[in-house]
Order: structure tokens, then sequence, then C-alpha cells
């Protein structure tokens, strides 16, 4: 009978300890899973952080490529404008260095062509002919420069162009019309060098 009881006892406390360790197997279980999960959310959580780390890098260097590129621009800019006005200051320098010698040479022609009008009767034929060539020479060299002689005569009077030192009753021409031209004006390119010097009709 003795012998019963053992072994019944021994039943049950083997079904305890199996008990014992299905539990604790279950809890490893458990835990096992537990400690699973926690590398992972912490890798991913590592690897967002380092996704909006990089994302702000990027906005940041974006921001810094449109800085430069607006700085690029306005530095062409100022090279363009600066390259067109130094252009302009130079073109201004010679045309006025042109403008300045070719009114200096102005009262040479003027004079040769005096002497022109006034050889054609009193010197000899070889005198006058050489006046006239130097007097077309020089022209034709100056009208490459850009010289022009102002016309005048039968024309509007024209402050811009012409000077009026003398003013005559007309009976020919209507009034303010130029009758006369006393001194040839000229024209450099665009731009008057000296205004003809002319007489005006009025209104008798």
């Amino acid at each position: 009978m003795r012998k019963n009881n053992d072994t019944y006892t021994d039943g049950l406390q083997g079904q305890k300890n199996m008990t014992e360790q299905e539990q604790e197997g279950k809890l490893g279980s458990d835990a096992s899973a537990e400690t699973g999960e926690q590398p992972q959310v912490a890798e991913e959580k590592a690897k967002a952080e380092q996704t909006l780390e990089l994302q702000q890098q990027i906005k940041a260097l974006e921001q810094e490529k449109e800085e430069l590129l607006a700085r690029l621009t306005r530095l062409q800019a100022d090279f363009d404008n600066y390259r067109k006005r130094t252009r302009a200051e130079r073109e201004e320098i010679v045309e006025y260095a042109t403008s300045e010698l070719v009114c200096k040479l102005l009262p040479v022609i003027d004079n040769l062509e005096r002497a022109c009008a006034s050889t054609e009767e009193k010197a000899t034929e070889g005198i006058a002919e050489g006046i006239v060539k130097i007097t077309k020479q020089l022209k034709e060299l100056l009208e490459k420069e850009g010289l022009t002689a102002i016309e005048c005569k039968g024309k509007p009077f024209d402050p811009q162009y012409h000077d009026a030192v003398m003013r005559e009753e007309s009976g020919e021409f209507p009034p303010d019309i130029v009758v006369d031209e006393l001194q040839k004006g000229y024209m450099l390119k665009d731009k008057v060098i000296r205004p003809s010097m002319v007489k005006v009709s009025v209104k008798q």
C-alpha cells in the first residue's frame, strides 16, 4: 500500500515539475520576445533620426546653393555693367580726342578754302591746283573720321545747327529761313562740333 502512495506522490511531483518547466519556458519566450523587440525599435528610431538629419543637411545645402547662384547672378550683372561702362567711356575718350583734333583743323580748312577762292584769279594754275588738291585731300581724310558739312542755305533756321549772326528782310524767302552762309558748320558723326554761322530772313 505504501508503495502505491509513493508512486502517486512521485507522479504528482513530476506533473508539478513539468508545469513549472512549462511556465519557465513560457516566461523565457516572453522575455526573449521583449528583448528582441527593443533592439528593433531602437534601430528604427536611429534610422529615423539619421534620415531627418540627412534631410536637414540636404535642405541646408540646397539653400546654400540658391544663395551662391543668386550671388553669381549679381556678380555677372555687375561685371556686364562694368564692361559696358568701360567700353562707353573708352569710346567717349576716343570720340572726344577725335573731336578735339578735328575742331583744331577746321580753321585750316577755312583758310584753304579762302585760298582756293582767292587764287583762282591771282595765282598761277599750278599753285591753285595744288591748293585745291590739298584741301580736297584733307576733307576726304576728315570725312573718313565722320566729319560732314552742315547744309544750311535755304533751310529753316534751327538753333541746334545754325548760329544766326545777321538778319535780313527778304522778299524771296519766308521768315526764319537761312538766306546765306557766312561760315560753314560741321558735324562729327551725330554731334554738332561747330554750328553754321548764317544770315536769316525776317518779314518785310
